[in-house]
This record gives structure tokens, C-alpha cells and sequence, in this order.
């Protein structure tokens, strides 16, 4: 019996040699975009860089250009390093690079019905109709100023409770407005269920997405491994995953479901498309399952809502380090509107100094520096240089976001390069068209997240000042991985002023 399963195991290792030795040799053919020399059989499997690949990537373009070609067992691989090729591949032919590759990771944890991920298709574009047509519309985008209002007071007030947790008091605020849009759920504390199992669900999406584990990724039998077969550890662990997965995508989608039925329902998206009665049945429906799947994506499915919150530790680390850009934001919001109130939506085309520090905050340091990959579904042709079908196609947004062309001295934090003689002008550098994604598989809530943080970062500035405790260090420093986050760092935040301290208190008896 052994023996047939080591003849069996040497036959698979044989025959995917000569698979990917073929597919290796059927390439060199055709004139591939530049990138370091590869390996017979491995290719660049070496030369792939283990931490802050976007940084590597970026060098790779000194070196080769804007389209960086490499092979990683048998998996092509192309980068794109300017907004011209991402232009161009990803958005004018959006068409051929809107396609997903397979994450088994994601697979495993049972993520098949989630449309960030999803093949490009029919199934997708109904998908994303669907959140689209309730998180784009300008109707759709006043009525959640509510929930950010909400989220935002609870943040102030948890921030001058707790001021040395303000990481924390991000996590929950960005968990709070998704929860209360998408179910009309109230989620006040940090030690809610639901929170715990969409940050659970969420780390799994950010390792699935680790630039770490693209060499696993070609592998598709991975897929196929039994989970007996890496013990009882392994087994309990995808089991987990699988289990969180489901809680978040049914748990919430029941309560509403439910409080629909009996009349107590608040309005959110999940109500609002249940109280058609031709969607509502025995879970089982076409249409119910959409309205429960799109809700879930915007918890845990493109990690939405732990973009937002990475965004308000930039924010924060930013404001820290550079406490003349604070004191400028502050100087306007006092001008425009006074100290007897926190600034609101309707304020926001009076305050473009404060919307320039949220963009600038979102291109110093994009929250997810690669993006999701992108596949190519035919074989395609750049400017001479042949891009076969099936390869994954990255466009490096760190890269774009700090292209010395688009953003002269780009290693400064300076959020008046959006400013032009006292008003916003992103007509050309807008950060948020490459923050979000590219072409047919940007961000479809994009607008959404950018209303929150701008709020977030107009309230902060209004009642807080923040600084950095002498002897700290004054070097942004930002860890590894798909969803890249500051390093913990010291700070001291303090109301601003005894009448700021007042207006937070008085938020908390309200």
C-alpha cells in the first residue's frame, strides 16, 4: 500500500516537471515583459521578496521598466509600476483583466460565494449591481451620514475616555457604522460577538491575500488535501475559519430577516431589500441569497471595513509627526465654524485643507499597498510585450502613490499639493483613484469609506491635538502584508481645550 502511494506521489511530481517545464519553454518564445532572470522550472521563485513586496517591486522598475514580468512556478506574474500601464491594462482593457485569481486559502476558509474574489461572470456583476445600487447612489450616500455621525461621537468619547487605545476606538468605529448600515445593529462595545467574528474573518482575508502566499496559490490541489491529512490542528483551524465564515454571513442577516417579519426592523441595507415581499421566503431564494451574501461582503468580504480603520491609524500617526500640518487643519476648521461644535458634512466644501490631510493620509500610505491581483482571461499584447492568459496581474499602488512626476517629493507629508490658491484640487492626483482599486474591480465603496474617514479626521482634528512623547521616534514605520499597518507607536492626545473636553462630554450624555 505504501509503495503505491510513493509510485503515485513520484508520478504527480514527474509529471507536473514536465508540465511546467513545458509551459516554461512555450513562453521564452514570445517576447515577455522584462524582470529578473528566472530559474529553469522554479523561475523566480527565489527572488521573490518576503516582506514589503511593494517596495521591491517599485526597485524592480529602476531596473526594468513599468511592466516587471516573473514566473513563479509555472505562475506568470506581471506588475505594473505607473499609472500609464494601470491605465491602460487594468482600466481601458478592463474587460480582459477583471477577472480574479483562485485564492485556496480562501477557498478552504469558504469564501466561494464572495464576489471580491469571484470570477469575473454573470454571477459577479449581479453581485456587485446589487451593492453598488445601495452604496453609490448620492441618495443611498446622505441617508448613512447617520451612522457615521454615530460612529464618530462614539469614537470622540471613547478617545478622551481611553486616549492610549485610540487604535482600538478605530476598530470599533469602522465596525459600527458597517454593522448599523448593513443590519441596524447597534454594536457599542469592543466585546461584541459579531465584532470578534468579523476581525476573525477579516485576518483570514489578509493572509489569504499576502503577497507570502502567492507561491502557494498555483497550487490548486491544495484545494483537494483532505483535512485529516494535517492532523487534528489543521482540521480544527480551517473548521474555524469555515465556522466564523458562516456566522458572519448568516448570524446578522437572521436577526434582520426576523425583526423584518415582526415589524421592529430599522432601516439598513439588509431591511430595506427584505421588506420587498417577493424576496423574502425560506432562505432560500435567488434574490434572498444575494441580499444576504452582498450584505456580508461589506463585514468581512473585502475587508471594507478594516481598510477604513488602517486609514484612521495613518491618520493618526500623521497628525502625530507632523504637528504643523495639525495646527494649519485646525486654524481652518476654528475659522469656518468656531469651537461650540464638531464639524459635520455639511461643512465639508468649506474645510478643503481638511479633505487634502485625508488624501494625503491615504496616498503616504496606501492601507493595502498592492491591492487585490488581478487575472488576465486571453493573451494579451503591451507595447510589444506579450502577456499570456492566466497570468495575475498586480498593480503596485504604493508605487503609483508615490511617483516623484505625480507627487513631487513624495516621501513628504504635504496635503497642500491638493490645495490650489485656498481650494481642493485632486483634478489630476486624486490618491482615491488608485487607493481603491482598478477598472471594473475597484472598490465599490469607495465613496462610503471616503465620507467616513473624512468625518473621523475633521471631528479628531476638532477636539484632539495629538503629539509624540519626547525622545520618540519620528520614523513612520509600517508592517508587512496585504493590509499594512502602522507599527504601534507612543503619542499623547488631550482635548484640545477645557470647552473641547465639554463638547465631548456633553456628546456622551446625548
Amino acid at each position: 500500500m505504501l509503495s503505491l502511494a510513493i509510485l503515485a506521489a513520484c508520478t504527480v511530481c514527474i509529471g507536473t516537471y514536465f508540465l511546467l517545464l513545458r509551459r516554461y519553454a512555450r513562453q521564452t518564445r514570445r517576447h515577455l515583459p522584462p524582470g529578473p532572470r528566472p530559474l529553469p522550472i522554479v523561475g523566480n521563485l527565489f527572488d521573490m521578496p518576503r516582506t514589503k513586496v511593494w517596495e521591491t517591486f517599485a526597485k524592480w522598475q529602476q531596473l526594468y521598466g513599468d511592466v516587471v514580468y516573473v514566473n513563479v512556478l509555472g505562475r506568470p506574474i506581471v506588475f505594473l509600476n505607473s499609472v500609464k500601464a494601470t491605465t491602460e491594462l487594468l482600466e481601458k482593457r478592463g474587460l480582459l483583466y477583471s477577472d480574479r485569481p483562485q485564492f485556496p486559502l480562501m477557498n478552504l476558509a469558504g469564501h466561494q460565494w464572495n464576489f471580491g474574489f469571484m470570477s469575473y461572470g454573470k454571477e459577479w456583476q449581479t453581485l456587485r449591481r446589487t451593492f453598488s445600487s445601495q452604496y453609490n447612489s448620492a441618495v443611498a450616500l446622505r441617508s448613512f451620514h447617520d451612522a457615521h455621525r454615530a460612529s464618530a461621537a462614539t469614537f470622540v468619547v471613547n478617545v478622551l475616555k481611553e486616549p492610549k487605545d485610540v487604535s482600538n476606538h478605530l476598530r470599533l468605529r469602522s465596525a459600527q457604522v458597517m454593522f448599523h448600515v448593513n443590519y441596524g445593529l447597534s454594536v457599542s462595545s469592543w466585546d461584541h460577538h459579531f465584532i470578534h467574528t468579523a476581525e476573525a474573518v477579516m485576518e483570514v482575508v489578509s493572509l489569504a491575500l499576502s503577497p507570502s502566499m502567492w507561491i502557494v496559490n498555483p497550487i490548486s490541489f491544495l484545494n483537494a488535501i483532505p483535512r485529516w491529512l494535517g492532523g487534528t490542528a489543521v482540521a480544527s483551524m480551517v473548521e474555524k475559519w469555515q465556522a466564523d465564515v458562516n456566522e458572519l454571513r448568516y448570524a446578522p442577516f437572521d436577526l434582520v430577516k426576523e425583526s423584518v417579519a415582526d415589524g421592529s426592523a430599522k432601516p439598513s441595507f439588509t431591511a430595506n431589500l427584505l421588506r420587498d415581499p417577493e424576496t423574502v421566503g425560506d432562505g432560500t431564494s435567488a434574490q434572498e441569497i444575494l441580499i444576504r451574501d452582498t450584505a456580508a461582503i461589506a463585514l468581512g468580504g473585502e475587508s471594507q471595513s478594516k481598510l477604513t480603520f488602517v486609514a484612521g491609524e495613518v491618520f493618526i500617526l500623521m497628525m502625530a509627526l507632523h504637528e504643523d500640518v495639525q495646527r494649519k487643519a485646525q486654524d481652518e476648521i476654528d475659522s469656518v465654524i468656531g469651537t461650540d461644535r464638531l464639524p459635520d458634512f455639511n461643512d465639508r466644501e468649506r474645510l478643503p485643507y481638511i479633505t487634502a490631510v485625508m488624501k494625503e493620509s491615504l496616498r503616504f500610505h496606501s492601507p493595502a499597498p498592492t491591492g487585490i491581483p488581478h487575472e488576465l482571461s486571453q493573451d494579451d499584447i503591451y507595447e510589444g510585450m506579450y502577456i499570456p492568459a492566466g497570468c495575475m496581474v498586480m498593480g503596485n499602488i504604493w508605487q503609483l502613490l508615490h511617483d516623484p512626476v505625480m507627487y513631487p517629493d513624495p516621501f513628504t507629508f504635504n496635503p497642500s499639493r491638493f490645495i490650489t490658491e485656498g481650494s481642493l484640487d485632486c483634478t489630476t492626483n486624486d490618491p482615491s483613484r488608485y487607493v481603491f482599486g482598478f477598472g471594473r474591480r475597484v472598490c465599490p465603496g469607495r465613496l462610503f469609506t471616503e465620507d467616513s474617514l473624512w468625518l473621523m479626521t475633521a471631528q479628531f482634528l476638532a477636539a484632539f491635538t495629538i503629539s509624540l512623547p519626547e525622545g520618540a521616534s519620528r520614523e513612520p514605520k509600517f508592517a508587512a502584508g496585504a493590509i499594512s499597518r502602522p507599527l504601534p507607536f507612543e503619542h499623547i492626545i488631550k482635548p484640545r481645550s477645557a470647552a473641547a473636553q465639554k463638547m465631548i462630554e456633553h456628546l456622551q450624555e446625548t
